[in-house]
C-alpha cells in the first residue's frame, strides 16, 4: 500500500499524543517522515529488520521505504516531508534512528510550534531544513546492536520469549522440546537461522534488554538481577565483551542517545 502526502504540499507537520496503536500494516509513500519521540517507544520494522526506537531519539524513514510499527503510549512529533525535499537525507531501505543533538531538537520545536500543512516553505523554514540536513550525518548513530531474529515460526516463538523473559533459565533440552525438535536439530537450526549460536544470541537478547533499561533510567544492579545475573561482575563481563564498555560507561552512551537496536 503506498501513502501520498498531497499533490501540492511539501511539508505536514503535527503532534500525536497518548497514541497506542495495534500492528500496522506494512506500507510506503513517496515523502519521508521525521519523528521526535518525547515519550513511549514504537517498535518499526521495514524490509532490513526491525527496530526498537526509544523516547528521546529521532526516527527517520526515507520515502518508498515499506514500513509498519507499533506504538506504545507515545507523545510525538510527526514531519511528512516530500521527496524533492528529501534528497540529501538518509537513503535506504531501514528506518535510522539519531541521538538527540540539542540543534536538532530546537530545529524540530520550531516547526511543531506551527503545526499543519505547508504548500510552500517560509524562507525561515527553508533555512531550518537546510541546517537540519547539515546536523544529520552528526547526529546519526554510529554504534548499533543487531539481533537477527529467526524466520522459522517456532524458533522465532522462542526468541521472543527470550526477549520479553531474559532472565528465562530455561535449558537447551526443554527449548528444543517446546521447538517440538531434537536438541541438536534445535541447535543447529537456531544457528542457520541467525548466523549465532544459541549462547551467544541469548547473550545480545540480554545485551539489547539492558539497553532498553538503561534508556528507561534502571540502574546497573537493577538491570543484572532482572536479567538473571546473579553478580555484576557477570553483567559487567557482558557489556565488555559486547561494547567495550563498562555498564556505567554503556549507561551515559544510551541515556545520550548513541545506541541504535535493531532485530533482522
Amino acid at each position: 500500500m503506498i501513502d501520498d502526502l498531497g499533490t501540492d504540499t511539501v511539508m505536514t507537520v503535527s503532534t500525536e499524543l497518548d497514541l497506542s496503536s495495534p500492528r500496522a500494516h506494512l506500507h510506503c509513500h513517496p515523502h519521508g517522515e521525521l519523528y521526535l519521540l518525547r515519550a513511549g517507544y514504537l517498535r518499526s520494522e521495514s524490509q532490513a529488520g526491525r527496530w526498537l526506537i526509544r523516547a528521546g531519539l529521532l526516527c527517520w524513514v526515507p520515502p518508498f521505504v515499506v514500513h509498519g510499527g507499533q506504538t506504545f503510549d507515545v507523545d510525538r512529533v510527526r514531519i511528512q516531508i516530500a521527496p524533492e525535499l528529501c534528497e540529501s537525507l538518509p537513503q535506504g531501505q531501514r528506518v535510522f534512528t539519531m541521538a538527540r543533538e540539542p540543534l536538532m531538537l530546537g530545529i524540530i520545536d520550531r516547526l511543531a510550534a506551527s503545526p499543519g500543512p505547508r504548500t510552500k516553505l517560509s524562507s525561515a523554514e527553508s533555512h531550518l531544513l537546510d541546517v537540519f540536513r547539515d546536523e544529520v550525518d552528526r547526529a546519526r548513530n554510529k554504534r548499533t546492536i543487531l539481533l537477527p531474529m529467526p524466520k522459522n515460526e517456532r524458533l522465532r516463538q522462542i526468541a521472543e520469549r527470550w526477549l520479553e523473559n531474559p532472565d528465562d533459565s530455561n535449558d537447551l533440552d526443554r527449548l528444543a522440546v517446546d521447538a517440538h525438535m531434537s536438541r541438536r536439530n534445535f541447535t543447529r537450526s537456531f544457528k542457520q537461522e541467525t548466523g549465532l549460536p544459541v549462547g551467544t544470541w541469548r547473550q545480545i537478547a540480554r545485551l539489547v534488554q539492558a539497553i532498553d533499561m538503561f534508556a528507561s533510567g534502571k540502574s546497573v544492579t537493577e538491570i543484572t538481577y532482572a536479567l538473571g545475573y546473579d553478580s555484576l561482575s557477570s553483567f559487567a563481563a557482558l557489556c565488555q565483551k559486547h561494547t567495550g564498555m563498562n555498564p556505567k560507561a554503556l549507561a551515559q552512551a544510551v541515556t545520550s542517545g548513541d545506541w541504535d537496536i535493531g532485530f533482522l
